[in-house]
């Protein structure tokens, strides 16, 4: 598994977030609850499919 983009990713959006905050610009997403829910769950969808889209590739792969 590749947690080292999970983690990179996760610190990119904290920065991000801290940046928005410190420069008194909105958060490029909905400050409430429903809206980090939203983005956690897009994120996890897409990584989840990745997963699963290696996992299939490598059978043909071994060929």
């Amino acid at each position: 598994m590749r947690y080292t983009k999970i983690f990179l990713g996760l610190l990119l959006s904290f920065v991000v977030g801290a940046a928005c905050r410190l420069a008194q610009i909105p958060v490029p997403s909905p400050p409430v609850l429903s809206g980090a829910l939203l983005v956690f769950m897009m994120s996890s969808g897409y990584w989840l499919v990745g997963r699963y889209l290696e996992t299939r590739a490598a059978p043909e792969e071994k060929s």
